[in-house]
């Protein structure tokens, strides 16, 4: 393990994705969550899939906002 790695708590895909939809905003902490969420995943059920991409649309059409 690097020295500078940091380890994130595991939170469900569906934890995730739902506050970032409900609160209409992602924070930096949000986005390593998600990713990470997403990332540790061998595969995504249908319904992940679809959340992911509810977030992502949300972020291209400005639905969900980007604040730090």
């Amino acid at each position: 393990m690097k020295i500078n790695q940091i380890c994130l708590p595991k939170f469900p895909v569906e934890h995730i994705a739902n506050r970032i939809l409900c609160l209409r905003r992602i924070t930096r902490i949000d986005q390593q969550l998600f990713m990470s969420s997403v990332l540790s995943k061998e595969s995504l059920s249908p319904e992940e899939q679809n959340l992911v991409e509810q977030v992502y649309k949300g972020l291209s059409s400005g639905f969900i906002r980007v604040v730090d």
